[in-house]
């Protein structure tokens, strides 16, 4: 009688069990298989930052918006608008650090304390024009969006005009004017001047980028000049 044959049972222990050894190698390479390209994709990350989101060296921007007075500055003044353009500073683009010279203009027009101060006068305005240098501070959150924080010092000169508007009025003579607004008085200093602020940046291709920011700026004279320019900026 012929011996039985064996072979089938141990062929199928070994196939089960070669199985087993090849799950237990797959569950372990998933599992780091994110980790891996995690891994691979992290020069790949940060050549893109670079790339994509880093400043250049020497950038210009300009911007304009709203500005807020506050406090004295409110009672004699409304709200007004503000221009200006700067340079920045950034001798590494991979640095969070960098500087920045600008120069401002704003402008806000009288209410009616103010006016009423000259028996004269029916309108006035205030003019600022400021020059900073600021430190700047990065926080970036992704490739194309950051949050920074500023401050810097300078100076601010600022004049206030009282004028008539429409016709002209002294101790001799009230009647038509020469032209819109007819100068009654006017004032004009330069103080040191302060700010501290923040903003948001949006990078663009090409290491230009589209910004918001909003500071608070303080001229020292003898009743300080205070007020928050809102800005909307472009950097190129």
């Amino acid at each position: 009688m012929p011996a039985a044959d064996t072979r089938a049972p141990m062929d199928s222990a070994k196939i089960q069990l070669k199985d087993g050894m090849m799950k237990a190698m797959k569950t372990p390479t998933r599992m780091l298989a994110p980790l891996v390209l995690l891994g691979c994709s992290a020069p790949t990350f940060a050549q893109v930052y670079q790339s994509q989101y880093g400043d250049r060296p020497v950038q210009w921007y300009l911007d304009a918006g709203g500005s807020i007075t506050q406090n004295q500055t409110a009672d004699n003044f409304d709200n007004g608008w503000s221009v200006g353009t700067g340079v920045s500073f950034r001798p590494d683009p991979t640095q969070p650090f960098s500087l920045r010279a600008e120069v401002n203009y704003n402008r806000f027009e009288g209410t009616n304390l103010f006016v009423s101060q000259s028996q004269y006068a029916n309108d006035g305005n205030m003019q600022t024009v400021t020059g900073f240098v600021d430190g700047v501070f990065d926080v970036p959150l992704n490739p194309w969006f950051r949050f920074y924080a500023t401050g810097g010092v300078g100076l601010g000169y600022r004049r206030l005009e009282l004028t008539q508007n429409g016709f002209f009025c002294n101790s001799f003579f009230c009647g038509p004017g020469y032209g819109s607004n007819n100068l009654v008085a006017s004032s004009d200093t330069t103080h040191f001047a302060w700010n501290a602020g923040a903003g948001i940046n949006f990078a663009l291709p090409y290491g230009q980028s589209w910004f918001i920011e909003a500071r608070y700026e303080r001229i020292e004279t003898q009743e300080p000049t205070e007020y928050i320019p809102i800005r909307f900026g472009f950097r190129f």
